[in-house]
């Protein structure tokens, strides 16, 4: 679900068209919809102070003859985004439309009628909770995009009678080949927790008084190659003090938030929840999560014990670990992260 809404110019080539766009910093792009031959495919999003979630799309496309009113030329634009867009991200939409419309005239169609454009509502967005809001929520789609795809076991246990157990069955089971599968996703899980609080810290220390005060007397050596990435803006002051830190050992994880923003996340962490059927310390979870990861991927241990709904239950943990902390900081920075 999105926001469609296209300008029927009344005087427009697809030149006149596509300068417009890239007069307003649009880049081509290719689209994966079938369009009418001779569609030119545009794409605007704004990386500074995280202002853009989802971004805007433009597509400059010809209008079959049959459907075209006198006043109407033979090109028109259309324009999208979704609605977990930002803010800033539905002001350019709605900026696309009106700069279009008082250039070329004509007549827009669209989600919200005729000649009306996107609502927008009273922004109190930061860059904190954009920053935060796109990591959180680039996060949670890869975590159900993996629990979507997650096989099922390929081997069934037949019931028996009274609840009984049959011990070649369990044996059986646990040659299942979908149980390989669940062990090798785990690094990938971990991964997850990793990048989110590698992204998390980044958004926070370009913006915290904190961090941006003890920049001024931070000392650190700095490879030139860091240097030379820095000044072509390839890379980012935040991405270099990350670096000195490894995100997924609980221990140095801490220490970076602690260093710079004076977070204790495992204090954060350190609180029961409810994971499944069972109610666990969210930090020993995680830590447990991480060992796991290290047997897997330093000793290559195989655990045939680990079931589909096992696997699922380290997403859970991992996703809950991520919901504590977002909370944490609302409370902290006083500020609103979107849940879509």
């Amino acid at each position: 679900m999105g926001r469609d809404i296209t300008l029927y110019p009344e005087r427009a080539s697809r030149k006149d068209l596509s300068e417009y766009l890239e007069g307003l910093g649009f880049q081509r792009c290719s689209h994966y919809w079938e369009w009418p031959k001779g569609t030119l495919h545009y794409f605007w999003f704004e990386d500074h102070e995280f202002k853009s979630i989802d971004g805007v799309s433009a597509d400059v496309f010809p209008v079959p003859p049959a459907e075209r009113i006198s006043s109407q030329g033979a090109w028109a634009l259309h324009v999208r985004n979704v609605y977990s867009a930002s803010w800033h991200d539905v002001a350019m939409l709605n900026a696309v439309l009106r700069g279009a419309r008082r250039r070329f005239g004509g007549t827009i169609k669209g989600d919200y009628g005729t000649n009306r454009y996107a609502l927008l509502w009273e922004d109190k967005s930061t860059p904190i909770s954009r920053g935060l809001t796109r990591v959180y929520l680039h996060v949670q789609e890869q975590i159900a995009a993996v629990k979507h795809a997650l096989p099922e076991p390929s081997f069934s246990h037949p019931a028996l009678p009274g609840g009984k157990t049959d011990a070649l069955a369990d044996f059986t089971i646990t040659l299942d080949p979908s149980r390989v599968i669940y062990n090798g996703l785990v690094p990938f899980a971990v991964a997850m927790f990793e990048y989110f609080f590698s992204q998390a810290f980044q958004v926070l220390i370009a913006y915290d008084k904190v961090a941006l005060e003890k920049r001024s007397s931070h000392k650190a050596k700095v490879e030139f190659s860091a240097m030379v990435d820095l000044d072509s803006k390839r890379r980012s002051i935040e991405n270099i003090i990350a670096e000195a830190y490894t995100f997924q050992n609980l221990d140095q994880l801490n220490k970076a938030y602690r260093d710079w923003l004076d977070i204790d996340v495992r204090k954060v962490l350190l609180k029961k929840n409810r994971i499944g059927k069972t109610i666990h310390f969210l930090e020993k979870k995680i830590g447990e999560i991480i060992e796991y990861r290290h047997g897997i991927v330093h000793h290559f241990v195989i655990d045939r014990s680990l079931t589909r709904d096992a696997y699922v239950h380290i997403l859970d943990a991992v996703s809950m670990a991520i919901e504590e902390f977002v909370s944490h900081v609302e409370i902290k920075y006083q500020l609103k992260i979107d849940r879509y």
